[in-house]
């Protein structure tokens, strides 16, 4: 975690620069290229624009462009009819003095490339392009780009004579070669002491069925010799329950963050009226959620991200809400790039909900530097799913093949920062 922190760091202090020079610039409109399978989405700006491109998996997708320093006119502050892929965007200003374009899409995009056309003569605007072409949601945040801009210079500078910086000339089987630190994960037993969850038909608490599992996946990912795994509970009548249900969500969420977690999972089992529904579905955090985490850090005065604290950082008022929305952004990501390779491996081993990845303002997930999401493994209520959760054996193939997406999570992780950092290696 501390190579992140030192990255957020530096691309904090790069925001901030970039807010103090940025050099004001002015909307003069939006347009759009609908094609068959593409949309190219075209922003006329007077003055060149400092921006940044990131986005969310709520509803079909949606695109967010945030400028610093950028005039819009106040009758396209409403929300707008769009094209092709978007069905409507809109701009709202940030409490930064930036603004923000929210393009919501009608059917989920990749995008293609971002660049930006430099006036010429006869035309006096610069013209930032987006280019989207069909795609699943998953595709769509694995193109999103990298938060974090080209600090090379700024980080030998500022990590000279530092343990956190790795020289460039180290190789990827230099690399290999060192001995790997454990991945963190935090496994939470939803619910227990006095707090039971839902209850089966034949009289199941969803509290201990919980427990259970997460004690199952504690020992597969053990054995692997990858994995520090830390539970929430260990029992249920561990001491650490507090009788608050508020108090105790927020205990667990803050545990991710003190232990320094790589990935959380939250382990449930739902329940409904309707007792022929069954199966099982993905969580991660709504960008309802998102803004709540803000909220709450602002009110506690905690703008603690990736171990970074940004207290040195307070001349700027507005420092703490950049850091939690880049931190945001890059943990909803990955988040959310979980969520699909956990319902991959859960595809033909457990019976899942037609719309399985799902999002919600859940109190668990709120942490902004710990990937989250919670994992429904079937329906409490359903005699079939109730039996299931009562199964070794079901219960066993069900938690192999969430260490299998585990696996295959940090896997493609570690590729991709590699091919994106070519020999440079921050591990």
């Amino acid at each position: 975690m501390k190579n992140v922190s030192l990255i957020i760091s530096l691309t904090l202090a790069a925001v901030v620069a970039a807010t103090t020079a940025a050099a004001a610039s002015d909307l003069q409109g939006v347009r759009f290229g609908p094609d068959k399978g593409k949309t190219r989405i075209v922003f006329d700006i007077i003055g060149a624009p400092t921006y940044a491109v990131s986005g969310d998996e709520a509803g079909n997708g949606r695109l967010v462009i945030d400028f610093q320093d950028l005039s819009v006119a106040s009758v396209v502050m409403a929300p707008q009819r769009g094209k092709g892929h978007i069905a409507t965007y809109q701009f709202l200003k940030r409490a930064d003095g930036g603004t923000r374009a929210v393009m919501t899409f009608k059917t989920t995009a990749k995008i293609k490339e971002t660049f930006l056309i430099e006036p010429s003569p006869g035309v006096a605007k610069h013209r930032l392009v987006v280019d989207l072409l069909s795609a699943d949601k998953a595709a769509f945040l694995a193109s999103l780009p990298s938060r974090y801009p080209d600090l090379g210079a700024v980080i030998e500078r500022a990590t000279a004579g530092t343990d956190d910086f790795v020289a460039p000339s180290r190789s990827q089987k230099e690399v290999n070669a060192q001995p790997l630190e454990k991945r963190v994960i935090v496994v939470d037993a939803g619910h227990g002491g006095v707090d039971p969850g839902a209850q089966g038909q034949s009289g199941t608490l969803e509290k201990h069925v919980n427990l259970k599992a997460a004690l199952k996946l504690k020992e597969l990912l053990e054995k692997t010799g990858r994995y520090k795994v830390v539970l929430t509970r260990e029992s249920d009548n561990d001491p650490k329950i507090l009788r608050s249900q508020r108090a105790e969500l927020a205990r667990r969420e803050k545990l991710a963050r003190d232990v320094g977690a790589d990935l959380f999972i939250s382990l449930h089992a739902d329940a409904l009226p309707q007792k022929a529904i069954r199966g099982g579905s993905v969580y991660t955090l709504s960008q309802e959620g998102s803004e709540r985490s803000a909220r709450l850090a602002k009110s506690q005065g905690d703008y603690t991200i990736y171990e970074l604290d940004a207290s040195e950082f307070r001349e700027d008022k507005y420092v703490g809400e950049i850091l939690f929305d880049i931190a945001q952004n890059a943990t909803n990501t990955a988040s959310s790039r979980f969520a699909e390779k956990l319902l991959g491996e859960l595809t033909g081993v457990i019976p899942l909900l037609n719309r399985s990845h799902r999002t919600a303002d859940l109190r668990v997930l709120l942490a902004p530097d710990v990937p989250a999401v919670l994992l429904e493994m079937a329906f409490i209520s359903n005699a079939k799913d109730e039996a299931n959760l009562n199964s070794k054996v079901w219960r066993a193939r069900t938690m192999a093949a969430v260490a299998k997406a585990i696996d295959g999570y940090f896997a493609e992780h570690d590729e991709q920062r590699f091919a994106q950092n070519g020999s440079m290696e921050t591990n």
